[in-house]
Formats: C-alpha cells, structure tokens, sequence
C-alpha cells in the first residue's frame, strides 16, 4: 500500500510539473463550456433581433400594392435594396434578406394567376439567413389572407372552409425545463474529460518510455500492480478534476449569457452539479485506465497521442446514435459507455430526476471497463518496459 501510495504521489507531481498537461485540463474545463454558452448566447441574440427587426428589403415594392399595404399594417417599415444588394449581401454589409417583386405581381394576382415572390440572401451570410424565416411567415400570411379575400369575394364562406380546429396540447413533467439548445453541454464535458487526463495518461507510459525514466522505477521492489494503481489513481485524479472543474464552470458561464431566451433554458444548480459528479467521475476513471492501456504499448509520445485520438473519437460517432431512435431511447442506451451519460446530463438538464437503475448500471459498466483495462496494465507493464 505504501508502495502504491509513494508511486501516486510521484505521478501527481510529475502531472503537475508537465505545463501540457495542465494547459490542456484547464482550458479544456474552464474554457470550454463558458466560451460554448457565450457563443449560444450571441448567436441567438442574433436571431431574435431579426425575428424583432420590424423591416423589410425589397425591391419593386411599387408593383405589389397590395402586399404593401399588408406588410405596413403588420407594423413592418419597408425600405428599398440598393441595387448591388447581391454584392453587399456576398460581402455581409447587408445583413437582410431581399425580397424580389416582378413587375407583373398585381397584374397576375388581378388576372387570377399565380403570382411569384422571391427571397435573395447569400447563404453564407448568417445575419441575413436568420431574416429569411420572419419574412417567409410574413408572406405565407399575405398569401393566406389573399386566398381569403378571394373566396369572400366569390360568395364562399369561410366557415365551410374551417370546419375543423385543430390545437396543439403539450404535455411536459411539471418540473421539466426547456433544454433545447443545451444539448451540446454534455458532448462538451465527455470531451473535456477525454482530453483533460489524455497526456497524463501519455506521459505517465509512453512519456517515461521515452525519456527512459521507467526502466529505473521498475528496479524498484513493487509489482505490477502497485506500479499500476499509482499510475492508475494519478490520471483518475486529473481526469476528476477537470469533472469537478468543468461542472463548476457551469456557475460562472451563467453571468456571460446576455439572452433571456438562453437564461431561461439554462438553469444549472447545486442538485444538478452533484448529479453531474455522480454520473461522470465513475467514467473519469474508467476513461484515465482506458488511456493508459492504449499508452502503454506505444514506443514514443506521438504514437500515444494517435492512438488517445482515435479513442477521442468514439465520443462524437456515439453521442450521434440516437439520431436513428427518434423518440423514445431503446433501453441498452443504459448500457452503452458514453451513451448513457449524455442520456443521463441531458436528463438533469431538462429538471428531470436520474434513476438509481441507470446510474446503478452506468456505474457497474464503469468499474468493469476499469477492471479489465487495469488487469490488462498489471499483466504487461514489466513485459513491455523490458522489451
């Protein structure tokens, strides 16, 4: 036990001392998640202020009287596109869309023909793609309330035309909250967690292969094992950490959110942090004996690193898998390392109570992987430092 504890002790220090790796876990927890929310919060800032921008960009305007006089009773003011609107919204000085009226659009409309509108905006221009939606809707209700108008002229009621009404019930849990567009956070803190203990876990193998400094240590009376729970125990702890870090980056990420929309979504408490920790440390620590399984049979620390990357990229492809179950999640998500922690934060984002089952299993799954990648550790940490 001594031995085990004089190895961890050496590990920490040795993490401590390697600015990689302290670099790494701190931005990747302390960063990630306020520049994520921050990002979030201008973007939808940006939305909403065309969706409450009361104008319009249109060009032939005079052509479509009709639909003048519907646009300025809607409470829109309407403004004429320079001429060179495609080139000024290519180069993002403007920042609508522009509708595009024919010069025949009331002489059809007159005639009972079909009349076209357009809507211009270069696509890689954000600001205006975020108008084109308020705008659509605009028009689908000038179109909607000329269809009426029509049918009143012709004698036809609109009450054979309305039947029946049809309205939208909700049903959501009391206590559930919105999460919408919160649903990246737990990728962000599965990847934090990854790459928060990867080059501890590099440089505590292949890093010490490589500088020679592990032949020595295992000239030292310990055994694999020993040798392995200290290694073991000290990137579990920087992988904690940068759990404990990132989840109480949450608190303060919360002050840089300037949209309402988003503030309201995002409520992140003490409950919610402690259910965060119950769910990720047992995969911290499975993940830091992962990395160091991978690691230990790379002859150099940039081997290492390509094979942690690989490893790296699982957590994208599985946070994808339950795009192909829309609706109700299939119960071996529970069951799926990864999987079932998204399932779980997503979960505590949306105000909803974790069950002890899942954790249960989630946590059962956890020790096992760490089991097995620890036995594998024992079993060839000599045998690979010796050849």
């Amino acid at each position: 036990m001594n031995a085990t504890l004089a190895i961890l002790r050496k590990e920490i220090r040795d993490a401590l001392r390697d600015r990689r790796t302290l670099l790494v876990a701190l931005i990747s927890s302390l960063l990630g998640v306020p520049l994520m929310l921050f990002i979030f919060s201008v973007v939808l800032t940006q939305v909403e202020s065309q969706e409450e921008k009361r104008s319009i960009m249109a060009r032939g305007i005079s052509h479509a009287v009709g639909l003048q006089n519907f646009i300025e009773r809607q409470g829109y003011k309407i403004k004429t596109a320079p001429d060179d609107y495609e080139a000024k919204s290519q180069s993002k000085e403007l920042d609508q869309p522009v509708l595009l009226i024919p010069d025949d659009f009331d002489d059809k409309l007159a005639s009972g023909e079909k009349g076209t509108l357009e809507i211009a905006y270069d696509t890689s221009n954000r600001q205006a793609e975020f108008g084109v939606r308020p705008l659509r809707r605009l028009l689908e209700a000038y179109a909607q309330e000329t269809a009426t108008m029509g049918l009143m002229m012709r004698g036809v009621s609109l009450e054979l035309l309305q039947r029946i009404e049809v309205r939208e019930k909700h049903l959501k849990k009391p206590e559930e909250r919105k999460a919408t567009i919160t649903t990246m956070l737990p990728m962000m803190v599965l990847m934090a967690i990854v790459l928060g203990g990867m080059y501890a876990a590099i440089d505590t193998t292949a890093g010490e292969r490589e500088r020679g400094s592990l032949e020595p240590l295992m000239m030292n009376p310990v055994t694999g094992l020993q040798l392995t729970l200290g290694k073991w125990g000290a990137v579990a702890l920087v992988g904690m950490g940068v759990v404990v870090l990132t989840i109480f980056s949450f608190f303060p990420s919360q002050w840089l959110i300037n949209n309402e929309t988003l503030k309201a979504e995002f409520q992140f408490n003490f409950r919610d942090a402690m259910g965060f920790l119950l769910v990720l440390l047992p995969l911290a620590a499975s993940v830091a004996a992962i990395q160091i399984a991978v690691s230990l049979d790379c002859k150099s620390y940039k081997e290492a690193q390509v094979r942690n990357q690989m490893v790296t990229m699982f957590i994208p492809f599985v946070s994808l898998i339950p795009i192909i179950f829309p609706g109700r999640e299939p119960a071996w998500f529970q069951w799926v390392p990864v999987l079932s922690q998204n399932q779980m934060m997503n979960q505590v984002l949306k105000g909803e109570t974790l069950s002890p089952v899942a954790v249960g299993i989630a946590f059962l799954v956890c020790a096992l992987m760490s089991v097995v990648s620890l036995a594998y550790i024992s079993q060839k940490m000599r045998r690979v430092v010796m050849h």
